[in-house]
């Protein structure tokens, strides 16, 4: 941070906002490299195998399916509230409707993971299915099951991901034009945002969301490093 900004320019009201934000993108960094390392332990299954599949390894392995489904992400993407409210709180006074834009693309991203993991659902289900002894019965389970997958990779899950990095890439843009952010932050977090988008693509798509993914990790460590010098510049004046 810039020894010409002001503890006013910092906004020391904001000092807890930024502390958490930053203790949240270092949470979010290590959650991020448990999840890669999981992924090749649990490969993803919502779309590379039968439901009646994911039912019986959610009974014979919970936790190895719950990862195989993605419940990373689930847990991860609440904690960016936490992050991008901290951004939010220092970005506000270079460019506050845009900045605010930012962030109501984030939260509703949040929001939409939600929808796109009902896991918990897929779990009872799958309690329900093995319960069963009925086959007319069993297929009215796998038919609500068929209708639940189809959410894990669907409309939902393709909107977020796009809130995501456009919510990643306006912000990373307004960090070239504030003091508070490094510009390795800013250039970094651009390149992977814009490389993220690239996720519709054919072939390339999910190796272009792989390397966003690795390139959160240290885009998530300069952040908690920048968020926790503007904690000290407004604890300081």
């Amino acid at each position: 941070m810039s020894k010409s900004v002001s503890a006013e320019t910092v906004a020391p009201r904001y000092s807890t906002i930024y502390r958490v934000g930053g203790i949240a993108s270092l949470v979010i960094a290590i959650s991020i490299v448990f999840a890669i390392a999981a992924y090749f332990i649990w490969p993803y299954k919502g779309n590379t195998t039968s439901i009646e599949a994911i039912f019986n390894l959610l009974q014979t392995d919970r936790l190895g399916a719950l990862i195989s489904l993605d419940i990373s992400m689930l847990l991860i993407a609440p904690i960016n509230i936490l992050m991008f409210l901290a951004i939010y709180a220092a970005l506000k006074r270079e460019h506050e409707s845009v900045a605010l834009i930012a962030l109501a693309l984030a939260l509703i991203a949040v929001a939409l993971v939600i929808v796109c993991r009902p896991l918990v659902e897929l779990t009872v289900l799958s309690d329900h299915y093995t319960a069963a002894t009925d086959p007319a019965e069993k297929l009215r389970y796998l038919a609500a099951g068929e209708v639940l997958r189809s959410s894990l990779d669907g409309t939902a899950w393709m909107v977020q991901t796009v809130f995501f990095m456009l919510a990643g890439l306006i912000n990373c843009l307004l960090m070239l034009r504030t003091p508070f952010f490094g510009k390795s932050t800013a250039w970094l977090g651009i390149v992977i945002s814009a490389i993220g988008l690239g996720f519709f693509l054919p072939v390339v798509g999910l190796l272009l969301l792989f390397v966003n993914t690795i390139g959160s990790v240290p885009w998530c460590l300069l952040l908690a490093r920048d968020l926790h010098k503007l904690t000290k510049g407004s604890s300081n004046p």
